[in-house]
């Protein structure tokens, strides 16, 4: 099989916590196979605008960004093409039940990350795995919705069986545990699958002809739907079962291993 694109998660994948930047040889990796012709995409959580920056450098661009796990699809330039966004009945759902349980929450908008609950916590949070985040504001006033709808929301500190609940009161929308009790909140019709596929149809590239790397369960649906699903080393092992093949870790260039293995 000749594959033709690459699909790749970012935290966890190309950076970790102790290296929040993307390494020159995974960086050379990623140029050398676009040189080939083959699509890179992103695929991560984050949102457009933290998506590119500091983490990739100026050497290298993904060639699409399917961010806020799919609910924004941008291209090569930044431009965004696609966006799913949750209902104002989504927000004040989420709101109520974070705050009846007193539980930190950020919402995802298209100019920064506003935190509805708990600020402090949330800052905290951020500055020890990523360092100083300039675009965390606090949204305590829970207004900022009423300018424009967020595409997604991360809770922390949430024990499962509280995300278990959650879910039965807003059943609209899609939760994924990305760490112990921290989850990834997204508008229910929105994952990286359905945003790669949106790509992938443009293209006339097939799944069959995509290979996946990720590390978590916000990327498992990809994986399983890739023509060849990559998981990373340190991932947790419900998803390296799901996986085709396991590389490195990040700080292995698990990438470079994958891109040197497959194409």
């Amino acid at each position: 099989m000749r594959y033709r694109a690459l699909a790749l998660d970012v935290d966890g994948t190309l950076i970790s916590a102790a290296q929040k930047k993307i390494s020159a040889s995974t960086t050379e990796a990623l140029k050398n196979l676009q040189s080939r012709g083959v699509t890179v995409i992103l695929a991560t959580g984050r949102s457009g605008f933290a998506s590119v920056g500091s983490i990739l450098g100026t050497d290298f661009l993904p060639d699409w960004r399917v961010c806020a796990n799919g609910a924004q699809i941008l291209d090569r330039f930044g431009c965004c093409l696609q966006e799913k966004r949750f209902t104002s009945q989504d927000v004040d759902r989420i709101t109520g039940f974070v705050l009846l349980h007193d539980l930190p929450l950020t919402f995802t908008f298209e100019d920064a990350y506003y935190v509805y609950n708990k600020y402090e916590e949330y800052i905290d949070f951020y500055t020890s795995r990523a360092g100083p985040v300039p675009y965390l504001y606090d949204g305590s006033s829970h207004d900022r919705h009423r300018q424009s709808l967020p595409f997604g929301a991360y809770i922390i500190k949430m024990p499962g069986r509280l995300g278990a609940e959650l879910a039965g009161v807003c059943p609209s929308i899609k939760l994924m545990e990305t760490n112990p009790d921290a989850f990834d909140v997204s508008p229910g019709d929105a994952d990286k699958r359905h945003g790669v596929a949106w790509v992938l149809s443009r293209l006339g590239i097939g799944f069959d002809e995509l290979v996946a790397v990720g590390d978590s369960e916000n990327d498992a649906e990809l994986l399983m739907a890739a023509g060849l699903g990559a998981v990373i080393a340190d991932a947790p092992e419900g998803i390296r079962g799901l996986a085709d093949f396991v590389t490195g870790s990040v700080t292995e260039d698990g990438v470079v291993g994958v891109i040197e293995r497959f194409f």
